[in-house]
């Protein structure tokens, strides 16, 4: 369970930055009515889109790190 808990916060920890830095600003690039938003992990948005699934990603690489 511990292996399964590492491989899930790995991936949740490389998925959440590429979901922040690449594609939360892409979308807001592809609005045809133009978008002048700054994204950073301080505002609402980084609080959902960022920190929320970052520290489930580290509490899962800190239990799967954990002694047994």
């Amino acid at each position: 369970m511990r292996i399964a808990a590492l491989i899930f916060g790995l991936v949740l920890l490389v998925a959440t930055a590429f979901w922040f830095v690449y594609l939360v600003p892409l979308g807001c690039a592809m609005n045809t009515t133009g978008c002048n938003e700054r994204f950073t992990v301080w505002s609402s948005l980084g609080l959902v889109h960022f920190w929320t699934p970052f520290l489930i990603a580290v509490s899962a690489l800190a239990y799967g790190l954990g002694r047994p």
